[in-house]
C-alpha cells in the first residue's frame, strides 16, 4: 500500500458518497419551496401507513390547495405566484416537525401532509390552526373569497386495518378538499 494512493482513494469515495447524498436529497425535495416533493411523499406514506396499521395508531392524510390561485397568478404574475407557493409551504411545513410527519408539495399549488398519532378531532383542530396561520400571512389577494391568500384543506383520519388501501383514503382526502372548495373555500373539511 502507498499512503498517498490510499488517501486519494478514500477522498474519492468520500466525495462520491457526498455527491450521491446530495443527488438523493435533491430528488426528494421540491426545488421551489424546499419541502418534500411528491416522490418523497409516496415513499414516506407507504412506510407510515404500514407502521400505523401494524401498531394500530391513528393515521391522517390531508390535501391543501391555495384558493383561487389561477386568479392570483393571472393578476400578479407567475413570479409573485411562486413567492406565494413558497410562503404557504414555509408556513405550513413549520407545523410538521415530528419525524412521523411529512408535508410535501404535491403539484402546482397543491400540498399534502401525512401524520401519525393524532385522532381525527385533534388533526382537524391542528389543520384549522395551519389554515389560520396561512391567512394571517396577510398576502393580498383579489379573490372574492378573501382579501388575503387562503387555503382550503381536506383530510381524513383513521386507524388503518389490514387490507385497507392508502390510495382509497388519499382519494377521500381529495374529496374532502373539493368539499371545502364547494362550501366556500378558506376552510378545513375533515372525515373521521
Amino acid at each position: 500500500f502507498h499512503p498517498l494512493i490510499v488517501k486519494a482513494r478514500v477522498n474519492t469515495h468520500i466525495k462520491l458518497y457526498q455527491y450521491r447524498k446530495q443527488v438523493e436529497y435533491q430528488s426528494m425535495t421540491d426545488q421551489l419551496t424546499g419541502v418534500a416533493n411528491r416522490r418523497r411523499h409516496d415513499r414516506f406514506s407507504a412506510i407510515k401507513w404500514l407502521e400505523a396499521s401494524r401498531l394500530q395508531v391513528p393515521f391522517s392524510v390531508c390535501m391543501f390547495d391555495i384558493d383561487k390561485f389561477k386568479l392570483y397568478n393571472d393578476t400578479f404574475g407567475h413570479p409573485a405566484g411562486d413567492q406565494v407557493i413558497s410562503a404557504v409551504a414555509k408556513t405550513a411545513s413549520s407545523y410538521f416537525q415530528r419525524s412521523m410527519d411529512l408535508f410535501a408539495r404535491y403539484g402546482g399549488e397543491e400540498f399534502i401532509a401525512v401524520f401519525v398519532g393524532s385522532d381525527g378531532h385533534n388533526a382537524f383542530e391542528f389543520l384549522k390552526t395551519i389554515r389560520q396561520a396561512v391567512e394571517d400571512l396577510h398576502i393580498p389577494h383579489c379573490s372574492p373569497v378573501s382579501q388575503w391568500v387562503t387555503v382550503s384543506v381536506g383530510g381524513v383520519s383513521l386507524i388503518p386495518k389490514v387490507g385497507d388501501s392508502y390510495d382509497t383514503y388519499l382519494k377521500l382526502a381529495d374529496t374532502m378538499l373539493y368539499d371545502a372548495k364547494r362550501l366556500g373555500r378558506n376552510r378545513v373539511v375533515w372525515s373521521y
